[in-house]
């Protein structure tokens, strides 16, 4: 009787021993980012996660509005020709997993399927790429919802036409000035023909990036992947490193107006000036956030003490500190000026706080808090989250055309990251730039 009672005690402790090792495996592996070669894709990057039933699918072109020579705003459309293409419409069932997005960098879609449909969820996916399968009636009915859904985005925004203006006097002539949407007189002139041309020239699968997260194997991948064949390659697609993201030139914008249909009197400040002080992609990010949440705070050399909190300057404001396309920083910041304050006296605060911050730089205690609540956020991912978290981050960063990263590199570029960095990038944002300014009030 003792005999089978040490045999079953050393069983399960053995048993528990292995299935802790399999299920620490398992996280460690969910955890990283596997990429592998393709014949068909740019390339092929797999995010497991065990626990997660589902798999989802995401294909990301590098081509949005900016790679679009056609009439503004057609890469949206084209998005949805092709989605609708493959996808159909109606009551087909993959619709209601499935979904697509334009933006200035890409293109992309995406769609939710089981590890036993993983070749056909695939194939499908692909056909995006094929030349669309749709009539021209059809088409125009289409052209007749991106209209809509311009008024849907545009008629709760009455800032819209203020940003529009600002985008094109911030970026000129350079690829982002372009609306992704468009404009209700050229979406109304939109063709089929023209779609399927830009089509042709931006959905090459060749340069497309497959994303695969959730619950599927490195070799489950590899055999669907390897049973995939493609019967039209395209090699159309333009080198979106050969685009002019923004004119060059400095610019000094400010102008005044009034809005009938806005409620609070509005200051919106944006500069752009060139990316020259940080090495790595992750490393930039870490910088842009961190001095972001430096200025935003209410710390010695941030912005909410003299805006807010010190002379009750401003209601509420919000700044951004955006790296785009690795080659330029934006910051961009927006107020509401307290009661008695003009739009005037907002801007010469903000302006003076600003300038000194980035003359001067943060003092060690400022960088030492932020530093800390940043590494604080990103060691707080739990293991068993940090397969969707790495999803989240590698798909903003398809999305956005940029090299990618995941959360280890990110603990590791804010581990790294010293006072000195951050307030030569601070001081970075002083040279000369594009800087446009404007002061909305509410029309009286």
């Amino acid at each position: 009787m003792k005999k089978t009672l040490y045999i079953l005690v050393f069983a399960g402790f053995f048993l528990v021993l292995w299935l802790s090792k399999y299920f620490a495996a398992g996280d460690k592996v969910g955890s990283e980012i596997q990429t592998m070669e393709s014949s068909i894709f740019s390339e092929v990057a797999l995010i497991r996660n065990p626990g997660v039933e589902d798999v989802f699918l995401y294909l990301v072109f590098p081509s949005g509005e900016a790679s679009n020579n056609f009439d503004e705003g057609l890469a949206h459309y084209v998005e949805h020709l092709a989605w609708l293409s493959t996808f159909g419409g109606g009551q087909n069932e993959r619709m209601r997993h499935s979904n697509a997005w334009t933006n200035h960098f890409s293109t992309g879609y995406w769609q939710k399927t089981v590890d036993d449909d993983l070749h056909r969820a695939l194939r499908t996916l692909m056909a995006v790429s094929e030349p669309f399968d749709v009539k021209v009636d059809f088409a125009l009915e289409e052209r007749d919802i991106v209209l809509r859904e311009y008024d849907y985005r545009v008629a709760e925004r009455p800032l819209i036409q203020v940003y529009r203006d600002m985008d094109r006097a911030l970026y000129g002539e350079g690829a982002l000035a372009r609306s992704v949407i468009g404009e209700p007189e050229v979406i109304a002139d939109y063709s089929l023909d023209a779609a399927a041309s830009l089509h042709k020239q931006s959905h090459a699968l060749s340069d497309a990036t497959l994303l695969v997260y959730g619950g599927v194997s490195e070799a489950r991948l590899e055999a669907a992947l390897a049973a995939l064949s493609v019967n039209n390659v395209h090699t159309l697609s333009a080198d979106p490193r050969s685009i002019r993201l923004v004119e060059d030139g400095v610019v000094q914008d400010r102008i005044a107006i009034s809005l009938s249909e806005l409620s609070d009197d509005t200051f919106l400040y944006r500069k752009l000036v060139p990316l020259d002080v940080c090495e790595t992609s992750a490393g930039c990010a870490v910088l842009a956030q961190l001095a972001e949440n430096a200025l935003g705070s209410s710390l010695p050399g941030g912005l909410a003490g003299p805006l807010r909190y010190d002379q009750f300057v401003t209601r509420s404001f919000s700044l951004d500190i955006t790296v785009i396309g690795e080659k330029y920083v934006e910051l961009s910041f927006i107020g509401h000026p307290d009661a008695n304050i003009s739009l005037d006296g907002l801007e010469n605060v903000f302006r003076a706080a600003l300038h000194g911050t980035l003359e001067n730089g943060l003092p060690q205690e400022t960088f030492d808090r932020v530093a800390s609540r940043l590494a604080g956020q990103f060691d707080s991912v739990l293991e068993r989250d940090r397969p969707g978290y790495n999803r989240d981050l590698v798909l903003d960063q398809l999305m956005s055309a940029t090299p990618v990263f995941t959360l280890e590199d990110q603990i590791n570029a804010v581990a790294s990251v010293r006072l000195k960095d951050v307030n030569e990038f601070l001081k970075s944002l002083l040279v000369d730039g594009r800087e446009v300014t404007r002061l909305v009030s509410v029309e009286r």
